[in-house]
């Protein structure tokens, strides 16, 4: 019961954000190489620093597919891309077809590199359709490139999913906290 939590948690998770790239590089969460307590990255290993964020509030996006899947809270699988913020700030009136999350650009060396990225969702419980499972935390690996213009963005795509309260995201690299938001989400009645 527990394995089929998690499965749909991280399903969940992987489908309500952005589109996120083939992940290739597992190699990235592996122990540090000796000679690395300087905590410079060995050569030719890239080395992010932090994140800088650009935007903070409800964006919508281009859903570029949709499908049906019992393993997210709506029941529902997007890929979207061309995100637009349509509104600043962490206190957000959720409404069909936005998302509440965050821009960013992380930072570090060489510019382009691609690196590993867990994102974090703490969000009120929801339940799947199709399950009936209840899920209140979501994670999620993404490949991202230094330097680049990244989203996470958590959608809401059913009247079921339109669900108040507190929302918090966070992007971690080596669990570390690059970068960590929390929304207050509301939902006209």
């Amino acid at each position: 019961m527990r394995n089929a939590l998690l499965s749909c948690l991280v399903a969940l998770f992987v489908c309500c954000f952005a589109v996120a790239r083939p992940v290739r590089a597992a190699e990235d969460h592996a122990a540090p190489a000796a000679g690395t307590a300087s905590g410079k990255a060995p050569a030719g290993m890239p080395r992010v620093t932090g994140a800088k964020v650009l935007a903070v509030g409800l964006f919508t996006s281009m859903v570029e597919s949709r499908g049906l899947t019992p393993h997210v809270a709506d029941g529902i699988r997007d890929q979207a891309r061309d995100f637009t913020l349509v509104k600043r700030g962490p206190a957000q009136e959720a409404r069909l077809e936005t998302g509440i999350g965050l821009r960013y650009q992380l930072t570090g060396e060489p510019k382009g590199a691609e690196v590993l990225v867990d994102v974090v969702v703490r969000h009120p419980a929801m339940v799947n359709p199709d399950t009936q499972l209840p899920m209140t935390h979501s994670t999620a690996q993404y490949e991202r490139s230094i330097g680049a213009v990244e989203h996470n963005v958590w959608s809401f795509d059913t009247p079921a999913g339109l669900v108040p309260g507190e929302y918090v995201i966070e992007v971690l690299h080596k669990g570390r906290v690059l970068a960590r938001q929390v929304f207050q989400v509301t939902v006209k009645p």
